[in-house]
C-alpha cells in the first residue's frame, strides 16, 4: 500500500496536537528519535501516528499531509502521517521507510509489554503504570483505583473442557473487558485468571465501572466454547489518606476481592459506606 498526499480538513492549533497518545501503546516519547529523522529528512514541521479505531488528530488545513499504513504481520495497525508546507520529490518514499521502523518499534514494545495470550499489559508494565498512578495522587490529589478480579472456578474449566478452552477463555474476558473500558483506563493480566484494571477515577465511580465489568464477563460468550460458562469476582479500592501507596492500594484491592468470593462470588466488594451509596444512586 503506497504513500498517499492530501491537505488536511480541519485547522487546529499544531501545538496541541499529539504525536501518540493511547492506553496501551508506547508513551509519547517513544518515538522521539524517529519523529526528529522524519522532520530533518523530509522537511515536516509535524508528526503525528494515529491508531486504527482512534479519532484522527487535527491539523493546520494550510499544510500538505503525507500518510503511509503501519503494518505488522501483514496486518494495518494505524497511519503515520507528516505535515509541511511542501514536500520534496521522493519524500513518499522515505515515509515509507520510516513507517516500516515505527512499526518495528512498536511490535517490539508490544512483546516487552503485552499479555501475548491476552494482549493486556504484563504484569511487569501494569505495576509500573500502577506506581506512576499512586506517585500522581501523592503529588496532585488525582483520583485513582485500582479493580483487582479473578475468575470464580476457572480451574474447573480447565479441568473440565481442557486448556485451550481456558485459554479461549481468557482472551474473551479480556476482550469484552477491554472494550468496556475508557481509553485512560488500563487492563493487566496479573498471572493466570487474575487481572487488574487502573482507573483514574473515584470510588463511585470505580464502582460502576466494576459492575459494568462483572455483567459483560457473565454475559460474554466464547467461540467454539458456547457452552463455558463463567463469572468474575471483583474488588475495588481507592487512593485515600489511609491507602496512598501502590502497595497498599493492591493489598486493599486483593482483600476486597477475597471478600467478594467469600461472598458468593460473581459480585463486586468496595468500602461499606461507597457501596451503600453506589447501590442508593444506581436505584434511582
Amino acid at each position: 500500500m503506497s504513500s498517499s498526499m492530501h491537505s488536511p480538513q480541519k485547522p487546529a492549533n499544531l501545538a496541541q496536537m499529539p504525536e501518540f497518545a493511547d492506553a496501551d501503546a508506547p508513551a509519547p516519547g517513544h518515538y522521539d528519535t524517529i519523529f526528529y529523522l522524519i522532520r530533518q529528512t523530509i522537511g515536516a514541521r509535524h508528526v503525528t501516528i494515529q491508531l486504527d479505531g482512534e479519532p484522527r488528530p487535527p491539523a493546520d488545513e494550510h499544510l500538505a499531509c503525507l500518510e503511509h499504513p503501519l503494518v505488522t504481520q501483514g496486518r494495518r495497525f494505524g497511519m503515520l502521517r507528516a505535515y509541511a508546507e511542501q514536500f520534496e520529490s521522493g519524500a513518499s518514499h522515505l515515509l515509507a521507510g520510516f513507517a516500516v521502523l515505527v512499526a518495528e518499534q512498536h511490535a517490539l514494545w508490544s512483546e516487552a509489554h503485552l499479555d501475548v495470550l491476552t494482549k493486556a499489559l504484563t504484569r511487569r508494565a501494569f505495576m509500573s503504570d500502577l506506581g506512576r498512578a499512586a506517585a500522581t495522587y501523592q503529588r496532585s490529589g488525582r483520583p485513582c483505583s485500582l479493580i483487582m478480579f479473578d475468575l470464580d472456578h476457572f480451574k474447573a474449566v480447565n479441568d473440565v473442557h481442557g486448556h485451550a478452552a481456558g485459554d479461549a477463555v481468557l482472551r474473551a474476558v479480556a476482550h469484552v473487558v477491554q472494550s468496556e473500558l475508557r481509553r485512560c483506563d488500563l487492563l493487566g493480566r496479573l498471572g493466570g485468571e487474575e487481572f487488574g484494571v487502573l482507573v483514574m477515577a473515584d470510588h463511585l465511580t470505580a464502582l460502576d465501572i466494576a459492575e459494568r465489568l462483572r455483567a459483560v464477563v457473565e454475559a460474554a460468550v466464547v467461540r467454539d466454547y458456547r457452552h463455558v460458562g463463567f463469572t468474575a469476582s471483583l474488588g475495588v479500592a481507592t487512593m485515600d489518606e489511609q491507602t496512598d501507596t501502590r502497595d497498599g492500594l493492591i493489598a486493599l484491592a486483593d482483600a476486597r476481592l477475597y471478600a467478594a468470593k467469600e461472598g458468593g462470588r460473581n459480585r463486586v466488594q468496595g468500602a461499606e459506606d461507597m457501596m451503600r451509596a453506589y447501590a442508593l444512586q444506581a436505584a434511582e
